[in-house]
C-alpha cells in the first residue's frame, strides 16, 4: 500500500504543477473602459485632405473613365454594330493578308534590274572583304582552269 500511496502522491504534484501553469495563462479582465467602436462609414465620413467619401469615389471614377475613353480613341476599340460593317472588316482583313502574303513573294530589287554593259563576274563590291573561304576557292577555280588549258 505504501507504493500506492506514493503514487497518489506523486500524481497530485504532477496535477498541481500543470493547474498552476494554466492558471498562469488566463486572462484577468482589465478594469478599463472597453475600446470604443469606429464610427460607421458613411458617403459623409472625411476620407483624407478634407475630401469626403464620394469625392474620392467620384474623381477616382472620372480617372478610370477618363483612361477607358483614351485607350478606346487610341487603338480604335470600336465594336461594328452591323452586320455589313463586319462583313467589311472581314473583307479587308482578307484583303490586306492576301497583299502581304504577295508582297513576300517578289524577289528583292537588286535581282529584278540588271544595268547594261555590267559584268557579272566583276560585280565584287569595292568595299567588301574577301573572307579565307572565299580566296580559296577563287585559287581553286583559277587552278582549275591553269589544267584545263595545260590540256
Amino acid at each position: 500500500m505504501a507504493g500506492a500511496g506514493t503514487l497518489w502522491v506523486l500524481g497530485g504534484a504532477a496535477l498541481g504543477v500543470c493547474l498552476a501553469g494554466v492558471a498562469g495563462q488566463l486572462v484577468e479582465p482589465s478594469t478599463a473602459p472597453p475600446k470604443p467602436k469606429p464610427p460607421p462609414l458613411t458617403k459623409e465620413t472625411v476620407v483624407f485632405w478634407d475630401m469626403r467619401l464620394w469625392h474620392v469615389v467620384g474623381i477616382f471614377s472620372l480617372f478610370v473613365l477618363s483612361i477607358i475613353i483614351t485607350l478606346c480613341c487610341v487603338f480604335n476599340c470600336r465594336v461594328p454594330r452591323t452586320r455589313k460593317e463586319i462583313e467589311a472588316r472581314y473583307l479587308q482583313r482578307k484583303a490586306a493578308k492576301m497583299y502581304t502574303d504577295k508582297l513576300e513573294t517578289v524577289p528583292p530589287l537588286n535581282e529584278l534590274t540588271e544595268v547594261p554593259g555590267e559584268d557579272k563576274k566583276k560585280k565584287k563590291k569595292k568595299d567588301s572583304v574577301d573572307t579565307v573561304a572565299i580566296k580559296v576557292e577563287e585559287d581553286e577555280k583559277n587552278e582549275a582552269k591553269k589544267k584545263k588549258g595545260e590540256k
